[in-house]
């Protein structure tokens, strides 16, 4: 992890809730003083998040995670975060279809919300500067570690996920998963969602 952890305009807050295997971890993506805070998981506070933002050089711009499970998104650090950071706009995952996607201008970089549903109804990858995380997708199949979507939903979400360089003309290099356990440079993205 230590590559991804100085990889530009990507800041490791930590993983959550204490730094054990498998726990979330928590990034600042940053550029031209403008910040997201991506995943909010039990254990990460206000005070971690500030002193990220201060080493950064950024203010919080925005708010989100990759899903609405509750290892990602702590409701009680959410509402403290927009209690210390009024006028941060907070997006809260919603259940959507595939390709509702967002797209972002932070500090004049684009930032790329990717909805597609697989392994919740509220799956969203995130990509910046080359850079996606895949949370918690399982990638190169259609199962999952649970049957919160329906199989067709996660056919249609692979097949949306694997032509996003094609639909945006963006390359992706880099991936790492919302757990930190999957973590690879010099990816060919399509191939990661192709279903053997």
């Amino acid at each position: 992890m230590d590559a991804l952890v100085n990889f530009p305009g990507w800041h490791l807050l930590g993983a959550f809730p204490d730094n054990g295997p498998n726990d979330v971890g928590s990034w600042l993506i940053h550029n031209d003083g403008e910040a997201l805070l991506l995943e909010v998981p039990p254990g990460l506070t206000v005070d971690v998040v500030a002193a990220g933002l201060k080493s950064v050089g950024a203010g919080l711009r925005y708010v989100t995670a990759s899903h609405l499970h509750e290892g990602h998104l702590d409701i009680d650090c959410w509402n403290k975060l927009e209690e210390a950071y009024v006028g941060t706009h907070f997006m809260r995952p919603t259940e959507t279809k595939v390709g509702a996607d967002i797209l972002i201008n932070l500090g004049g970089e684009p930032l790329w919300l990717i909805k597609a549903p697989k392994h919740s109804p509220s799956d969203t990858v995130t990509v910046f500067r080359g850079v996606a995380m895949t949370e918690d997708i399982e990638l190169g199949t259609l199962d999952s570690v649970n049957e919160e979507v329906s199989r067709t939903t996660r056919a249609a979400s692979m097949n949306y996920l694997r032509g996003f360089e094609e639909r945006t003309g963006y390359h992706i290099h880099t991936i790492v998963s919302a757990h930190l356990n999957d973590f690879r440079q010099g990816v060919d993205w399509r191939s990661l969602f192709e279903v053997g």
